[in-house]
């Protein structure tokens, strides 16, 4: 990481340090708007295109993997479940992999025993905490929006007094097409993040930096998006996320990950500690 550091902030080498591969778009969630639904029809990639995608990334110089799909848990090609796709990042090389399930789906994760190295479990609300009491060695990672920001505090409780629980990451809903009238007011969007950083001071377990928080405060930061890059269902290779530079969303991005990107490149040492802490 760090000669990756030194080619990227001073040698001016931009390969991605993270991938992102989509691996399946089966989903059951109501929302239209994401990466994850553009195939017409459910869709999963078969193991061969998956590691086709993965030599790809590998090449573009990430090291760090996360394979992503809503309903990754029931994907299958033939024999193969999605073990074998955490096994084949190994075989491949790759330092770390990490994944995300749904709060409803972790019982079941937990079951099958599937050797990844970090798991973010995605949560909506305080409610879906129901499904975790027997959580053991997970994150979370919640998407702040203006329906459930009153529960981030009370979230951030249960968090804390879990101890099976490493950490929370909390994103902001990025409001595409459709979905406007569940972004943060101005107003909310400050409260929630500078509860979030007294929160992260007093010693809460957030992955969020102080520094990423910032950025995301006024969003008025240098896009260093580069650092990851992504491999979509429909066979998309992407050097950014969804959104293209020139339809201004960016202006309005949520993703606190850019926030975080940002501040890596600044060589902001508490981002730098808190990626640590994912991976580590």
């Amino acid at each position: 990481m760090a000669w990756w550091f030194f080619k990227a902030r001073f040698l001016r080498c931009r390969r991605p340090l993270q991938s992102v591969v989509f691996v399946t778009s089966r989903c059951d969630s109501t929302c239209r708007h994401c990466t994850l639904c553009t195939h017409p029809e459910p869709y999963q990639k078969p193991l061969a295109d998956i590691e086709t995608d993965f030599d790809y990334c590998y090449s573009q110089g990430a090291r760090i993997l996360d394979v992503e799909g809503v309903d990754l848990l029931h994907w299958h090609d033939g024999t193969h479940t999605a073990a074998d796709i955490f096994a084949l990042a190994r075989k491949k090389g790759f330092y770390s992999t990490s994944t995300m399930v749904k709060a409803a789906d972790y019982g079941e994760w937990q079951q099958r025993r599937i050797d990844v190295d970090v798991l973010w479990v995605s949560i909506l609300s305080l409610s879906d905490c129901d499904h975790l009491r027997d959580i053991t060695d997970a994150s979370l990672y919640m998407v702040v929006n203006a329906e459930n920001c009153g529960d981030v505090d009370s979230v951030l409780e249960f968090v804390q007094s879990h101890k099976g629980i490493r950490q929370i990451a909390f994103n902001f809903h990025t409001p595409f097409a459709g979905t406007e009238h569940l972004a943060l007011s101005p107003e909310q969007r400050r409260e929630t993040i500078e509860l979030l950083i007294e929160r992260k001071r007093q010693g809460y377990k957030i992955m969020n930096s102080v520094s990423g928080l910032r950025n995301m405060l006024t969003l008025q930061f240098a896009r260093r998006c580069w650092i990851c890059n992504f491999v979509y269902c429909d066979g998309r290779r992407s050097p950014q996320c969804i959104d293209d530079m020139e339809s201004g969303m960016c202006e309005k991005c949520g993703f606190s990950m850019a926030g975080e990107m940002n501040a890596v490149f600044a060589f902001k040492p508490d981002t730098i500690l808190a990626g640590l802490g994912i991976r580590l």
